[in-house]
């Protein structure tokens, strides 16, 4: 059985509260596409997952970025370097990819109407 790579998982934070998650997966996708050289369109998949902030989830959410088929070359200087960020621009905010993970971040959403509990 052939091994599988494991996929390399990028934070983005700086994204805003106004646009609706799956407006903002379209747009981030955008944002990504736009960056993507020509030959890596066809064959890098990203899976995004829409978090809410740990830090002013009033205002802002983070999205996790995990690519199938390879890192895009424009993040790959983050694989050489995991303690720097890449910044681009999403409509009217920039917004910021990192995988250091420095701070909280919140790896999954919890399901609506469901109380959250820690143990």
């Amino acid at each position: 059985m052939a091994s599988q790579r494991k996929s390399h998982v990028f934070r983005v934070t700086g994204t805003s509260r106004e646009l609706p998650d799956g407006d903002l997966k379209t747009a981030l996708q955008e944002a990504l596409n736009n960056n993507f050289a020509d030959d890596e369109r066809s064959h890098i998949q990203a899976e995004i997952t829409i978090v809410p902030s740990c830090y002013d989830s009033d205002t802002q959410r983070v999205a996790l970025v995990q690519f199938r088929g390879g890192v895009p070359q424009f993040l790959h200087e983050l694989r050489v370097d995991p303690l720097g960020d890449w910044q681009v621009e999403m409509g009217d905010n920039g917004i910021d990819f990192d995988c250091h993970f420095f701070g909280f971040t919140q790896l999954y959403a919890p399901k609506e109407n469901e109380p959250v509990v820690a143990e």
